[in-house]
């Protein structure tokens, strides 16, 4: 069941449906969709810890949202083009599959690593990638970091963190032609 802030742009929410449909393994649960403020990022992925959080089939996430991207305050998430944001929403939502997966202890055990450890990171980001690929939404992905390391006015910086923590639109191909042959295995990255 999806709940959306009523301060959510309907363009937003849209794209957000878009990616959610493609995740059906996700349908049966609770996800909030919202706009915060973030600190050092655009969106963020988490699971609710509530009551739930200790049973994977009453597990509640949230999708976390800004106005505007991190990397450039001009840069609306509004205004963004559809298949970029379906796209990051995709690798959101490839965040909460990789969660879905796990054991309260285990998430703990993750966030833990994810906070300390920047090659954990590197391996939960492109977990989610993967995720993502598999859900069909490869081309998606690839408009999503094409648009994010070819715009003029996105920092140097934040293109070389992308390179540094995501896949790179070659490796994003690369990784849909081992899923045709049967040789990616995501279970083995983290």
């Amino acid at each position: 069941m999806l709940h959306v802030d009523p301060d959510i742009n309907q363009f937003v929410q849209d794209c957000f449906e878009e990616a959610l449909a493609g995740y059906s393994p996700l349908h049966d649960h609770t996800i909030h969709l919202r706009r915060k403020y973030l600190k050092d990022m655009t969106m963020r992925a988490q699971p609710m810890v509530n009551g739930g959080f200790f049973r994977k089939s009453a597990r509640a996430y949230r999708v976390d949202i800004q106005d505007h991207t991190r990397i450039n305050e001009s840069v609306r998430v509004p205004d963004l083009p559809q298949r970029v944001l379906v796209g990051w929403f995709a690798h959101e939502l490839g965040h909460v599959m990789d969660y879905h997966q796990r054991s309260w202890s285990n998430l703990i055990k993750f966030g833990l690593g994810y906070l300390l450890f920047p090659t954990f990171r590197v391996g939960a980001e492109r977990k989610a990638d993967l995720y993502a690929i598999e859900y069909g939404f490869a081309e998606a992905i690839t408009a999503t970091k094409e648009f994010l390391l070819t715009e003029s006015s996105i920092p140097n910086s934040y293109k070389n963190r992308l390179t540094r923590y995501y896949m790179t639109p070659e490796e994003v191909e690369i990784m849909v032609k081992k899923r045709e042959s049967g040789t990616i295995f995501r279970d083995r990255i983290i």
